[in-house]
C-alpha cells in the first residue's frame, strides 16, 4: 500500500492518511469576517472527501490584520459559534480540520481596516506589493498581538478545531519579523536570527499555554523568501531548529511572497508534467534532514507518483495540496480507489476570481465547462 494512505499522528491527532489540504484564502466569509452558510458548505464538502487534514484559509487574529475581502476572522469570542459550524461540518464527514492563524502585518489592506486602526509591521518599511507604509510596532503592541494569537488559538480549541497552524510564510507578519529585509529593528526583536525569532517564539509559547500540551500546533514557514535580503534557507533551517526545541508539532515548508519574482512565488502556473511538480520539495528535504519534526511539503503537487516519491524518498512526511482540491475535492478518495490519473487541475489560478466576488473560490475550467454544456 502507498505510504500516502498510512495512518499517522501529529501529537495527539490521528490522521487517516498523509494528504493535507494546504491553507488557501477561499472568499467564503462575509464583509465582517464572519462564517457564512457558503463557508460551512465549502468545508463540509472537503470534510467528506477523505483528506487527512484540512487547514482553513488564513483567519486574522486582530481586526488590523486582515488582507482580503471575505476573509474569515478569529479575533472576537462572538465568532466562536460560527467557527464551530465549520468544525462540525467537517467532523460529520469524518474529516479533521486545523485553523490557520495570521496577522497580515504590512500586507494588511487599509481599505478593510476599522476607522483609526493602523497597519503594523516590525519596521516602517513600505510593503513591496501595495507600497503602504506601516508603523513600527511598539513593545506594547507586540505583547498585544502575542495575546491575540493565544486568544485565537484558545477560541479555535473551544470551537472544536483539531489543531492550529501559525502562518509564518508568504510575507505576512510572522515572516516579516523573521526577514532581515523587513525587520530592521534595533531592539531585542531585530538583528541576528535569534532576535528576529523572538516574536515567533513568544507567540508559540503563548499559544501552547492557551491550548495545553496535547493540542497540535503546526506552522507554515518560508524556507526561502526569494527576495533580496530576505530570509534564506540557512537561517530558515535555524528557525526550524528553534521551533522544534520550543515544541512545534509539524512544519509545512513553503517559500516566496508577493515580493518574489513571479516564477518563484508560492502559487505558480505552468505545472504541466511531473518535472514541474513539488517545487518546494528540495527545501522541505533540507528541513527533514535538520529537525526531528514532521515535515509537510507543498507546491504544485499533482500526481500520486510524485507524492509516493516524496514520502518513500524521505523528503517529507506529508504532502499538501490546495488547487487540485478546488477542482477535485474527492481526489484522495479517487486515488485510494485505484483511479490514479494525475489531478485534473491545470494550475491556471482562475479559481480565485469568484472568491473576490464573494461567492467562494471555484475551478475556472469547471465553470467554463458548465457554460458550454
Amino acid at each position: 500500500m502507498s505510504e500516502l494512505f498510512e495512518k499517522t499522528w501529529i501529537r495527539s491527532l490521528e490522521l487517516q492518511n498523509r494528504a493535507i489540504r494546504s491553507a488557501t484564502w477561499s472568499g467564503v466569509g462575509d464583509d465582517k469576517g464572519d462564517v457564512t452558510d457558503r463557508a460551512v458548505d465549502f468545508y463540509r464538502i472537503l470534510g467528506e472527501c477523505g483528506i487527512g487534514l484540512i487547514i482553513t484559509g488564513y483567519q486574522y487574529v486582530m481586526p488590523n490584520g486582515v488582507q482580503l475581502l471575505y476573509q474569515i476572522g478569529n479575533f472576537e469570542d462572538r465568532q466562536e459559534a460560527g467557527l464551530r459550524r465549520l468544525t462540525e461540518a467537517v467532523h460529520v464527514g469524518g474529516g479533521k480540520i486545523a485553523a490557520q492563524l495570521v496577522h497580515a502585518g504590512a500586507r494588511a489592506n487599509p481599505e478593510l481596516l476599522r476607522k483609526g486602526d493602523e497597519i503594523w509591521a516590525p519596521s516602517a518599511i513600505p510593503d513591496p506589493g501595495s507600497a503602504h507604509r506601516p508603523v513600527e510596532m511598539t513593545k506594547r503592541q507586540i505583547m498585544e498581538l502575542v495575546e491575540a494569537y493565544a486568544a485565537a488559538a484558545h477560541r479555535s480549541l473551544s470551537a472544536g478545531f483539531d489543531g492550529v497552524q501559525l502562518h509564518a510564510a508568504h510575507g505576512y507578519l510572522l515572516n516579516q519579523f523573521l526577514s532581515p529585509a523587513r525587520n530592521k529593528r534595533g531592539d531585542a526583536y531585530g538583528g541576528k536570527i535569534s532576535r528576529r525569532y523572538r516574536f515567533l517564539g513568544e507567540v508559540l509559547e503563548a499559544v501552547r499555554g492557551a491550548v495545553g500540551d496535547d493540542f497540535p500546533i503546526l506552522i507554515k514557514l518560508n524556507g526561502h523568501d526569494y527576495e533580496e535580503g530576505g530570509l534564506a534557507p540557512d537561517e530558515a533551517v535555524e528557525v526550524a531548529r528553534r521551533l522544534a526545541d520550543d515544541g512545534i508539532d509539524a512544519i509545512e515548508v513553503s517559500a516566496g511572497s508577493a515580493a518574489s519574482p513571479r516564477d518563484l512565488g508560492p502559487v505558480r502556473k505552468g505545472i504541466v508534467g511531473e518535472e514541474d511538480e513539488a517545487y518546494f520539495a528540495p527545501l522541505a528535504a533540507r528541513f527533514k534532514d535538520a529537525v526531528d519534526v514532521p515535515i509537510i511539503t507543498v507546491g504544485g503537487i499533482r500526481s500520486l507518483k510524485t507524492v509516493e516519491d516524496l514520502l518513500s524518498g524521505g523528503k517529507a512526511d506529508y504532502a499538501a495540496m490546495s488547487r487540485p482540491f478546488i477542482r477535485e475535492p474527492h481526489l484522495i478518495r479517487r486515488w485510494a480507489a485505484g483511479e490514479t490519473a494525475r489531478a485534473a487541475c491545470v494550475s491556471c489560478n482562475g479559481c480565485f476570481e469568484t472568491g473576490l466576488k464573494g461567492i467562494g473560490i471555484s475551478c475556472k475550467m469547471e465553470r467554463e465547462n458548465k457554460r458550454t454544456d
